[in-house]
């Protein structure tokens, strides 16, 4: 179910999904690895999301697979990356994505794995909640 709020800050340094960085880079390519559990960022247009646009499912973090937006919560934009305008909401789970202060932006993290997703865009006006993930 997605809903129309604002994620919350994630207010614990512990996660459902705890391994040690070395496990997740074991884990992960190297590439994923860099931008999940480094905050690294893919090169613009890079995605394999980026054209992609189901008329069902979600998209889940690629670290543990939680899911974090609806397929309808994907929207075309010209900024290069994948764009979402909801994030997945459950009774269980809460806010299924978290924000962060970094470096001088709102970092948006998987709530259940702490994995980097990117950055929440106010003032764009570009979505009805007036946000771009």
């Amino acid at each position: 179910m997605a809903s129309s709020r604002s994620p919350s800050a994630s207010t614990t340094s512990s996660f459902k999904v705890d391994k040690p960085e070395a496990q997740w880079a074991k884990e992960l390519d190297p590439s994923r690895y860099r931008i999940l559990r480094q905050q690294g960022t893919e090169p613009p247009h890079s995605s394999e999301f980026n054209n992609m646009y189901p008329s069902q499912g979600y998209f889940k973090c690629a670290g543990c697979g939680h899911p974090l937006y609806t397929a309808g919560s994907k929207f075309k934009s010209s900024c290069g990356w994948p764009c979402f305008d909801q994030v997945v909401y459950s009774e269980e789970g809460g806010c299924h994505v978290g924000v962060r202060p970094h470096r001088g932006q709102f970092e948006i993290i998987c709530n259940n794995c702490g994995g980097h997703l990117g950055h929440v865009f106010y003032g764009e006006k570009c979505t009805a909640n007036n946000e771009r993930h």
